[in-house]
């Protein structure tokens, strides 16, 4: 298993040192990176559920860094069907293989990718928050699933927005904060 450093094509990230397992060249297709808050309402779950099913069969790109409840929702649908997707860590690269990301790697469908050192071997509050930024800064556009107020999240969500970066939602009560901070509602 080699991990090879990777450039990707947007200058938000120029000079950062990534290291990549599988195709890179996936981070130059279309994309969108979704995020959630580890605490979302069912309703949010089981949407996301239904997205992924659209998304394995449609595109585009998803990349998240599939850690929260709702993220690893979407992860277990695309990772069963052809579409290709980038695993963003926050930690520094695996140096052991989870079963589920052998086939797909094989397909040249899946990306992991790091910005972490090799002795980082746990993902820590810290290095999420990093590599969510990261993840939303390459991404063409961001999906916030779900966004707590006051969160991690939904400041993330607001800093984006602020930028100017195409920032979108679904269409659910529990996300009045991010419609009321300029978050699109989201349609595939």
């Amino acid at each position: 298993m080699q991990w090879n450093p990777i450039h990707p094509s947007t200058s938000i990230l120029d000079g950062l040192e990534l290291l990549g397992l599988g195709d890179s060249n996936l981070l130059a297709r279309p994309n969108l990176a979704l995020l959630s808050s580890a605490r979302a309402p069912a309703g949010i779950l089981l949407a996301i559920h239904d997205l992924a099913q659209h998304w394995r069969r449609n595109g585009p790109v998803i990349m998240s860094g599939f850690q929260s409840p709702v993220e690893n929702e979407a992860l277990a649908v695309l990772l069963r069907g052809p579409q290709p997707l980038v695993i963003w860590l926050a930690r520094g690269p695996l140096t052991r293989l989870p079963d589920a990301y052998r086939q797909p790697l094989a397909k040249a469908r899946l990306l992991l990718v790091s910005s972490f050192r090799t002795e980082i071997k746990r993902a820590s509050e810290e290095t999420a928050m990093q590599r969510n930024l990261l993840l939303a800064q390459a991404a063409d556009a961001l999906l916030v699933a779900h966004a707590e107020p006051d969160s991690k999240t939904a400041t993330l969500a607001a800093a984006l927005l602020s930028t100017g970066k195409a920032v979108y939602t679904l269409d659910h009560a529990a996300n009045q904060n991010l419609l009321e901070m300029g978050a699109q509602v989201y349609t595939p």
